[in-house]
């Protein structure tokens, strides 16, 4: 199995996935990573179907969502389509894109990303 627990060097950007249905929630992105051989969920923060903001990995650690952006990023999953976000879920990504914009004045995007299954 995969534990990469190493410290991420530089935060350029700031991705944001979508799930596409508000049904994924913490348990299932934890499962998906344990079967993929991840010991811990590659996503920084979690924003679960009732806006629940949970934390996956250490947001200092190198993340592991997407190859081309893990070493130069945070990650954040919002379970929901994009233009199908609750109140709560929208409320929940702008508190946390505020905290990451004042933890990381140097980002230089936010990049949105659409789960394709």
């Amino acid at each position: 199995m995969k534990n990469e627990q190493k410290l991420r060097k530089a935060t350029k950007t700031v991705l944001v996935h979508f799930t596409g249905n508000r049904e994924t929630d913490y348990h299932q992105i934890k499962k998906d990573a344990l079967r993929e051989g991840i010991l811990e969920i590659g996503f920084h923060y979690i924003i679960e179907g009732d806006g629940t903001l949970l934390m996956g990995r250490h947001q200092s650690q190198v993340g592991s969502y997407n190859s081309e952006f893990d070493e130069v990023s945070v990650g954040i999953c919002v379970a929901a389509e994009r233009d199908g976000m609750t109140d709560e879920q929208s409320i929940a990504l702008t508190l946390i894109l505020d905290k990451l914009r004042n933890d990381y004045p140097a980002v230089e995007s936010v990049k949105y990303i659409y789960r394709t299954t």
